[in-house]
């Protein structure tokens, strides 16, 4: 099976060449990428094509080094709505934990880990099968891969957090000044993997976007949901799945799957057995949260779009009033508790 990620990943190389004076369509026809397929929130890209288009990238802008300056653009919705659900962690390390949970949801190329070193968190690049070497990106999508980490973690604490220290498998040579100024750390070369370490003190503190009460009202929903609900095993299993990763904005029943350790098509086929499908269950859990959220909470409808992992409001109050007959705003005004 081929690695891929997610296609948001060469949009943002869209960006960054658009910062240069290259020929932009060109070099996607070349990478054999298409931008806006028509499955596009779910579309992936494989990872043989994006080191292709890296290549083609820093040979159209002579830059080396395009892996930072992606990373310096990087923003969460490129991570879809496991970005949002990172911001509004309680602390860096918990959302650190949130993502890293998720994160073959965005590449299937390597696994992350949290290894504790002195006063310090690691965060390691591993192989996904670890008898194998790991799958040998580009130079620059590893420089992303290490950098986006020090971009959210300075947007979701609203001010500067510096790393402790770099690791990367690679030669830096004379670019050791371009690394220094953007990690602002002592950057190893040639040290046989790809990581990045910051302060486990810093990564406790909590976030200002923290929202404890909404996080409450989710653990509480579901609950409710699922002994509502009296669903069967499986069917059970697949629900704290969604919950747990809803606001990732990658959910499928290939990912679900991978999750509880079975095929897209044991899946199929237990839940059949029980009574269920897979969309079934996601918007029936959606629609379930969605009125506990306009009912007992002040977010937004934008927010709470975000929260159920729909791609838009408009999306999700589309499907809100296909299930209830109501708009999500006008749900709110007739059935909002007394405050």
């Amino acid at each position: 099976m081929s690695h891929t990620t997610l296609l948001t990943i060469p949009k943002l190389i869209q960006q960054v060449l658009a910062l240069y004076e290259v020929d932009i369509a060109k070099i996607f026809e070349q990478s054999d990428i298409e931008l806006n397929p028509q499955n596009a929130p779910l579309a992936r890209v494989p990872v043989s094509k994006m080191t292709h288009l890296w290549q083609l990238a820093v040979e159209a802008t002579g830059n080396k080094e395009l892996g930072l300056i992606a990373a310096q653009l990087f923003q969460p919705a490129y991570l879809k709505g496991i970005g949002l659900a990172w911001m509004a962690s309680s602390s860096l390390e918990q959302g650190l934990r949130r993502f890293v949970a998720n994160s073959q949801l965005i590449s299937t190329a390597a696994k992350l880990e949290l290894l504790e070193q002195g006063d310090d968190l690691l965060i390691k690049y591993m192989p996904v099968d670890s008898n194998k070497e790991p799958v040998k990106g580009h130079k620059c999508a590893i420089e992303l891969g290490l950098g986006f980490f020090l971009k959210m973690f300075r947007l979701a604490a609203e001010r500067s957090i510096p790393a402790s220290i770099v690791y990367v498998n690679f030669s830096i040579g004379d670019s050791q000044d371009k690394y220094q100024e953007y990690f602002e750390c002592p950057v190893h070369e040639n040290a046989g993997f790809n990581g990045i370490a910051f302060s486990k003190k810093l990564l406790s503190e909590l976030l200002p976007a923290h929202d404890s009460e909404l996080v409450l009202l989710n653990e509480s929903s579901i609950t409710k949901y699922l002994q509502r609900m009296h669903i069967a095993q499986t069917s059970e299993k697949v629900v704290k799945v969604l919950a747990k990763t809803m606001a990732s904005g990658c959910i499928s029943e290939e990912s679900v799957a991978f999750e509880l350790l079975m095929s897209k098509r044991t899946l199929q086929r237990k839940l059949q057995s029980e009574g269920n499908t897979f969309s079934d269950l996601l918007n029936s859990l959606r629609i379930s949260l969605a009125k506990q959220y306009l009912t007992s909470s002040l977010n937004s409808v934008t927010e709470i779009t975000y929260q159920l992992g729909y791609s838009s409001p408009s999306i999700f109050s589309r499907a809100f009033k296909q299930n209830t007959q109501y708009t999500p705003l006008s749900f709110r005004e007739k059935f909002k508790l007394a405050s």
